[in-house]
């Protein structure tokens, strides 16, 4: 049987794969009887799973991260498709090699080159002529290097895939540094480093393992905290580092989320601040609708209203 990947499900569907367990719970249907909650992932994506019967059993056989190889049917609940999964177990990696299991169809991945979207951040370092600017950026960027070329940029919101805040991080330098081409009169550098820095707290908040989650310090203060307390601890080691410029690139951290009501200790309070919450707002809210507007399954030329807009989003041709 050709494999079947999750952007592939359609209704009534019968399917049979491997995938990786992003969460897991056992909730209480209407009848008052305990059900399996789940959600599973591949490369391509994510869709929402139940267990309804013998769910002591079946919650036994597989815990939140693992690969587990799955028999199930396709449904539909509010337009949205779900599998309703008739058995599941824990992959056997030596056992389910020969039938096509490889971890790297679990794990979804930016689809960009790695190697040249770290060049060029490293290049825009390089450009840099602010010494203090430069070091900090410098020291930051090579003592994290391994986990930022693969960490994601969140759980669920946005760019939620292995180098997914390189990818992010990335977008938004290239829309920097056209904003300040086209206003000479912003820090141009100040703003490149706030578009480097702005999310550096994810790689603490976040654990990316195979399927990510919140650590412990992620759930207590979260990233907007944690990368201040990372700008902190890099400034200390730099000798000299001006007090108005560590101030500024804090309030770049804090404010970067935009509005208190989204958790933004702070709103932006000098244009450079600014420009970094809107460049961050824009390549989130494109990601998300490009995310939703592939991932629908409605017929016709707009999705249903089950996203994150809250609205259908137009997704046929320009033909008509």
């Amino acid at each position: 049987m050709e494999r079947k990947f999750i952007s592939d499900f359609r209704e009534n569907m019968t399917v049979s794969g491997f995938f990786m367990v992003f969460s897991k719970d056992i909730r209480i249907a209407k009848n008052n009887n305990p059900y399996l909650n789940i959600t599973l992932m591949d490369k391509t994506g994510t869709i929402h799973a139940k267990i309804w019967d013998n769910v002591e059993t079946f919650s036994e056989k597989f815990e939140k991260g693992d690969p587990v190889a799955v028999k199930g049917t396709i449904t539909s609940f509010n337009n949205e498709l779900q599998l309703k999964i008739s058995s599941i177990r824990r992959v056997v990696p030596a056992q389910d090699k020969a039938y096509g299991y490889t971890l790297d169809d679990l794990i979804p991945s930016t689809q960009k080159d790695i190697g040249q979207m770290w060049q060029a951040i490293m290049d825009s370092i390089d450009r840099i002529t602010n010494p203090f600017l430069q070091k900090l950026l410098r020291i930051i960027y090579t003592e994290h290097e391994s986990i930022l070329k693969t960490h994601p940029a969140s759980m669920i919101l946005h760019h939620a895939f292995r180098g997914g805040l390189l990818e992010h991080t990335h977008a938004m330098l290239n829309v920097a540094i056209g904003i300040c081409n086209t206003y000479p009169e912003l820090d141009k550098e100040l703003v490149i480093s706030g578009v480097l820095l702005h999310d550096i707290g994810k790689i603490r908040e976040l654990d990316s393992g195979l399927a990510t989650d919140y650590t412990d310090c992620g759930n207590f203060i979260g990233h907007i905290v944690l990368g201040r307390d990372i700008l902190l601890e890099t400034i200390a080691k730099i000798d000299d580092f001006p007090e108005m410029l560590k101030l500024k690139l804090e309030h770049i951290i804090l404010s970067h989320q935009g509005k208190l009501e989204w958790q933004s200790p702070k709103e932006p309070s000098f244009p450079e601040a600014l420009i970094v919450y809107f460049i961050d707002e824009m390549d989130t809210r494109l990601n998300q609708m490009t995310r939703e507007l592939s991932n629908d399954n409605t017929e016709g030329n707009w999705t249903n209203k089950n996203n994150y807009f809250r609205r259908p989003l137009f997704k046929g041709s320009d033909s008509g």
